[in-house]
């Protein structure tokens, strides 16, 4: 098993109440309410918020590096983070289709932790298609 896998329980367990990152998006036109966040999903969006600042943070970081190895290193750490950031983001969008059973419908997740299901236009992509080519919301 790879060190992530085994990690990534430890990770979740670590992140105190106090730190978890709540959506930033409100409700918006065509959304309807299914349920809240549980804590497992919270935590998981939270982590992949923070690998995903931590990626961006490396790219700075790389962009202004002078020392060539060092910079290499930077975008060697930004890569690995990115990775596991869309990792940890796809884990949270199957927990909460599986939590709320909704694979079929296009879904995200807004302030208050609120889980919606994206009522979709009618010229709009198939729910499945949608996610398939550009995630939840």
């Amino acid at each position: 098993m790879s060190t992530f896998l085994k990690l990534l329980p430890l990770e979740l367990d670590g992140i105190a109440e106090n730190d978890i990152i709540e959506p930033a998006r409100e409700l918006e036109k065509g959304d309807r309410e299914v349920g809240i966040m549980s804590d497992t999903v919270k935590r998981l969006f939270t982590l992949g918020r923070l690998l995903e600042r931590d990626s961006i943070q490396s790219i700075l970081d790389g962009k202004y590096c002078a020392d060539k190895a060092k910079k290499l290193e930077l975008e060697a750490k930004a890569s690995e983070l990115e990775a596991k950031s869309h990792a940890i983001n796809e884990l949270m969008w199957i927990s909460i289709r599986d939590e709320f059973s909704l694979w079929s419908e296009g879904t995200g997740v807004r302030q208050g932790f609120k889980v919606v299901v994206i009522e979709e236009e009618e010229n709009d992509l198939p729910p499945f298609l949608k996610r398939f080519l550009i995630g939840g919301q």
